[in-house]
């Protein structure tokens, strides 16, 4: 049952049904790809370790559905896998006495290579007496540690390895290295109380970057002691999906030319030849859905990139987390209320949006990756959890605060979900639940947080 939940929302990834635009905290679903789409080769016994290892980038998501995953690792993935799982633990900063070898010229690579080079990584560092790793050898020290398990045929270490089992090991290496010496990424995260009840407040990027993983252990500590998720869209198997996907097209027989003037669409023209896509792509949807696409392609290139960038989203992360632990997910929102936020939208001002959006990759304004750059330094300092860097940084883009888009995005919205968060808080009994929502909607003044405390509840910043 797990495994077949974890390929429904692998599928909705790679086919780019269901992408997170990045801090406003609604759902872009981009045009599906043609033809079904492919299903990821993943074992029952790895989906819980990959869900985190894939997030680390230690390995790329295309060797899912390569065809070889369950197959002996050949020589040159195997030196990917174990030269980039040693540039992950470089990020710790960890004092250097060494440098992992990765064995060459061997006819097979067998599980006992993989652990040998697995061990040979953590052993290049210097590293806290209390982790033992000079008082046992590598193999027993790894079992120990939880990152090499056996069969009921024990470690079968004259086997070759494959794949699967390699970013397996590989990928619990690196979730004990940076839990052992605290590191990870700590997000922005608070506490809200009152009397036996609790909720923890993580503040969301829906495009995600392998620097924002793992997620610290005393963030995901939290989310694992929680009784339940909230989110504003819970993507998976969402009955709505349809309706939002028919939202974003005309139905009446009409076409984006008959809604907007003769020279936007034009200048569409002139993008899409840009891009090197056909001049009929968008000619089926609405100016809202066509502008949200440009922008995520503009943050993240191509359909590949944009579908890793999504799956490296803090809403999916834990999401996935919650499905394959069985944890309830419920919504704040729920996605036929962001597909109605779209819709309702004058379509005046959704042209006025689109020829915004249209303008910036046909004229960028001398420097074109300011918006790109400010983002990607909003995710480093959400992993940093430095709050009044963040928040000084996104309270003054005016794309972000100070839009038509971002009016929309954040006031009423607010509101309503904070009335559901104190329900939460106010019921009667003990209770705990983990509440994953865009970073915008905490960090705005008199948004989230601030309608708590100015309500009386206890919310505190987890540094």
């Amino acid at each position: 049952m797990k495994t077949s939940k974890w390929n429904m929302f692998k599928r909705s990834v790679v086919s780019g049904l269901a992408v997170l635009i990045a801090m406003l905290g609604f759902v872009i679903p981009a045009q599906a790809n043609e033809g079904p789409a492919a299903v990821p080769q993943i074992s029952s016994w790895s989906v819980k370790v990959l869900n985190e290892g894939e997030k680390y980038g230690i390995f790329p998501l295309a060797w899912y559905y390569d065809g070889t995953f369950k197959q002996p690792i050949t020589q040159d993935k195997f030196q990917y896998l174990i030269e980039a799982t040693s540039a992950k633990l470089d990020a710790l900063e960890l004092k250097k006495k060494g440098k992992a070898v990765v064995p060459t010229g061997t006819k097979e690579i067998t599980r006992e290579t993989v652990v040998n080079a697995v061990y040979g990584v953590l052993a290049q560092y210097e590293l806290p007496e209390s982790l033992e790793i000079d008082k046992y050898e590598p193999i027993t020290f790894l079992q120990k540690k939880g990152i090499v398990n056996g069969t009921d045929k024990g470690l079968e270490l004259d086997k070759p390895s494959t794949v699967e089992q390699a970013a397996v090991i590989a990928s619990r290496l690196v979730e004990y290295t940076y839990d052992a010496v605290g590191g990870g990424a700590k997000g922005l995260l608070w506490k809200a109380t009152k009397g036996q009840n609790t909720l923890y407040l993580l503040g969301s990027i829906h495009l995600g970057i392998p620097d924002m993983y793992p997620v610290q252990k005393n963030v995901r500590d939290a989310f694992q002691q929680s009784d339940t998720l909230w989110v504003e869209v819970n993507l998976q198997g969402n009955k709505d999906m349809v309706y939002f996907l028919e939202s974003m097209a005309y139905s009446d027989g009409t076409a984006l030319k008959d809604h907007v003037s003769k020279e936007t669409y034009e200048k569409l023209h002139k993008v899409l030849e840009q891009l090197k896509l056909p001049k009929d792509t968008f000619d089926a949807f609405k100016p809202w859905a066509i502008s949200n696409n440009l922008v995520l392609s503009n943050m993240t290139g191509s359909s590949e990139e944009m579908a890793q960038a999504a799956a490296l989203g803090v809403d999916m992360y834990f999401t996935s987390s919650a499905l394959l632990t069985g944890k309830p997910i419920h919504e704040l929102e729920g996605l036929k209320f962001q597909a109605d936020l779209f819709n309702n939208v004058p379509v005046t001002v959704q042209e006025k949006e689109l020829n915004e959006a249209l303008d910036q990759i046909l004229t960028p304004t001398g420097k074109p990756d300011d918006a790109l750059e400010q983002f990607k330094q909003w995710q480093q300092l959400w992993t940093k959890a430095e709050l009044d860097q963040f928040t000084q940084s996104f309270t003054g883009s005016e794309e972000m605060v100070k839009s038509d888009s971002a009016q929309r995005l954040f006031g009423e919205r607010d509101k309503n979900m904070t009335k559901k968060l104190m329900e939460l808080l106010d019921k009667e009994g003990s209770s705990t639940h983990f509440v994953v929502v865009g970073a915008g909607h905490f960090v705005i003044k008199d948004m989230i947080i601030d309608q708590l405390k100015a309500k009386g509840y206890d919310v505190q910043f987890i540094k």
